[in-house]
């Protein structure tokens, strides 16, 4: 078995989400809440990992820009099995997944007050060279359809159950039936949507596989290039679309129509694990992030009629990232760059330049709304800023969660959802 690095196996985050049956499951009580759901907004969506645009960025307003002294108004909050799945949401219905001993379980939350909904659960597989320092996830998150929802487990079990009764609709076992590979910390990449299609990282005999969400069919598959733990990204150069995706050294492009390969580029770090965001930028601007001395490099790709050219346009190996995530406003990247002691930087994108840099929020996980960064430390404390180019002024800091706080928080409306490795919460943040 390889060897991992030090500070990917002592925070790895994974989420960046057999038979079994639909059923009401656990249900545990929520804890008191500190403020009415009445006086909330659920009416928004965050249907798969990423959000509406995969870019952590959601259109929201009146969001409050400070918060009472013991942290925003807690609506609800529960207990939920281990895992690294985040959250997918519209309006009422709320899905993540969590392990239950040898089981994967699917789980449908009513948003507004945390009670179950359904679960459906099946063994959870794990396979010889999984390493099990962090649990058996799940790790993937869901995918919000018009009437179902997609969920891979993290032995590579993937269904598609009807929203509102947990209903197998179809199911692939992506290393049996596929010849997929599961990867040493189990499947965490998500699936995706792409014009009607689902996009599922697979590995193995194929990277990507391309699949009908109405009966799983398969519509194309990829080569055999390997993939990450990083959520492939769909971009358009210069009208060519295209799936963009980590493999364990490298970073490719393949044909958002058919899957065959359009490029690649070396992308090796010491251990090969990368974990982080994709962000396209105008200007044909791709960054790419990733662990250890691979660093951070910008590349600019150009169509030159069937081929896609690639430059880099510049790199760092200072400005390393592990298992969290970053987001882009108006051209500048804001996140938390190195290691175990990682500080919070504003970068500018098309240069590399580093604007400011700001002690005190390591290992961030972030999303963007209303002019304000929300983000979660491992560690479970929840701040909100606003930042520019320039400056970052904090705004309020609150703990909300304890055990290892590695998924990424989700916003709809004015609520937003946050998880630990015990329970789930709903948080008011609206005026």
């Amino acid at each position: 078995m390889r060897a991992f690095s030090p500070p990917f196996i002592l925070a790895l985050w994974m989420v960046l989400a057999a038979s079994g049956c639909a059923g009401s499951g656990q249900d545990a009580e929520p804890a008191p809440p500190t403020a009415s759901s009445e006086d909330a907004d659920f009416h928004g969506t965050w249907p798969q990992w990423g959000g509406p645009q995969g870019m952590f960025r959601v259109d929201a307003s009146d969001l409050a820009d400070n918060w009472p002294e013991g942290g925003p108004p807690r609506l609800w909050e529960r207990e939920l099995g281990p895992g690294y799945s985040s959250m997918v949401v519209e309006n009422d219905e709320l899905f993540t997944m969590y392990r239950d001993k040898d089981n994967d379980v699917v789980i449908a939350l009513d948003a507004t007050d945390g009670s179950t909904r359904w679960e459906y659960r099946y063994s959870g597989n794990t396979y010889e060279g999984n390493v099990l320092d962090f649990g058996t996830g799940p790790n993937a998150s869901p995918l919000l359809l018009d009437d179902r929802v997609i969920a891979l487990g993290f032995g590579g079990m993937l269904h598609a159950l009807a929203r509102d009764t947990g209903e197998v609709l179809w199911s692939h076992d992506l290393i049996i039936d596929l010849g997929g590979e599961v990867q040493d910390f189990g499947y965490s990449a998500s699936p995706i949507l792409h014009d009607g299609t689902i996009l599922v990282p697979m590995g193995g005999d194929h990277s990507i596989v391309a699949m009908d969400p109405e009966d799983g069919s398969i519509r194309w598959q990829s080569g055999p290039r390997g993939i990450s733990y990083s959520t492939p990204l769909v971009i358009d150069v210069d009208g060519r679309e295209q799936v963009v995706f980590f493999s364990g050294v490298e970073i490719l492009g393949i044909d958002a129509g058919d899957g065959h390969e359009l490029w690649s580029f070396p992308v090796k770090s010491q251990y090969s694990n990368n974990a982080t965001n994709l962000h396209w930028q105008e200007g044909n601007l791709l960054w790419v992030a990733a662990e250890l001395d691979a660093g951070t490099r910008v590349l600019r790709l150009t169509r030159e009629q069937e081929t896609i050219k690639v430059e880099e346009v510049w790199s760092s190996n200072k400005m390393s990232i592990h298992h969290w995530n970053t987001v882009v406003v108006d051209g500048h990247i804001y996140g938390s760059f190195g290691g175990q002691g990682s500080i919070l930087q504003s970068i500018e994108l098309a240069t590399g330049h580093v604007l400011w840099r700001e002690r005190g929020f390591p290992k961030i996980n972030s999303i963007y709304a209303d002019g304000k960064l929300i983000f979660l430390d491992e560690k479970g404390r929840l701040g909100l800023a606003r930042i520019s180019p320039q400056k970052i002024e904090v705004l309020a800091r609150a703990q909300v969660a304890t055990e290892e706080a590695w998924t990424v928080p989700i916003l709809a409306g004015s609520v937003l959802y946050v998880r630990d490795n015990k329970k789930i919460l709903a948080l008011d943040l609206g005026t």
